[in-house]
């Protein structure tokens, strides 16, 4: 039987850049109390500074730039805005009434209720975007990206990162992936593809990040799961997740 890992793995060689996997369930305020794939109740909300940390690498390289319009989609409640510096005009876009209104008074950067879409901005007017933990919950995110290019300065920044479904852990575990376990991720993609994608839509290249050595999430408890693959949800682990530092040509 094809698995969806399966068809993840055929997008190697394939023309298609991800592979569509409908809800499960209704949608639910992300910022709820819910429980993680390892069955602990998690309240995401109150893990401000892990997440700060977290995203502490892409803050720093958007911070390296010269100063411009960069625009945080999905910033939920704001620890990456938090940590960029105000000399950029900073602009968080979430679909949240809560994430808009905590990210705004968290960070003092200028929050929209809502998501990208045409119109949203001018073509050219922007020197940034970033996309973390974003593209999975898209619908059409080849669109999406388009929309990215088209609202770029010549040169300008889009940091993408999502979960990588031909990691070494996705391979392993199968369906017991631990980020196929939120019903919100609709489109699947691999390394390669989401590569290819940016590529295809006129962007370079320019890094590629798997974080992992350095987080919290690398532990020997995570190196002991991946050595049991028939034991349960897969562990956070290198290569699972994919953040792609890409220039508009």
């Amino acid at each position: 039987m094809t698995t969806i890992i399966d068809r993840c793995l055929a997008l190697y060689g394939s023309d298609d850049y991800f592979v569509p996997y409908p809800a499960r369930v209704a949608g639910e305020e992300y910022w709820d109390e819910k429980r993680d794939p390892d069955g602990l109740l998690r309240d995401i909300a109150s893990e401000r500074e892990m997440r700060k940390a977290d995203l502490a690498y892409i803050a720093e390289a958007v911070n390296a730039r010269a100063p411009g319009r960069v625009v945080d989609i999905g910033c939920g409640l704001g620890e990456l805005l938090e940590q960029i510096d105000p000399r950029h005009e900073r602009i968080g876009l979430d679909p949240s009434e809560k994430a808009v209104e905590t990210a705004a008074e968290r960070s003092g950067a200028v929050t929209v209720r809502g998501v990208l879409e045409p119109g949203r901005f001018e073509p050219a007017s922007c020197d940034a975007f970033v996309a973390h933990h974003v593209i999975e919950h898209v619908d059409d995110p080849v669109a999406f990206v388009r929309l990215v290019h088209e609202a770029l300065r010549p040169g300008g920044l889009f940091v993408v990162g999502t979960p990588n479904f031909a990691s070494a852990a996705a391979r392993l575990f199968g369906e017991r992936f631990r980020l196929l376990h939120d019903p919100t991720h609709v489109s699947l993609f691999t390394d390669d593809s989401l590569m290819r994608l940016l590529r295809d839509s006129g962007f370079r290249i320019a890094s590629v990040e798997y974080p992992f050595f350095g987080t919290r999430f690398a532990t020997l408890e995570a190196w002991e799961r991946m050595q049991a693959p028939d034991s349960g949800v897969s562990p956070a682990f290198w290569g699972s997740f994919v953040t792609v530092f890409a220039e508009k040509r």
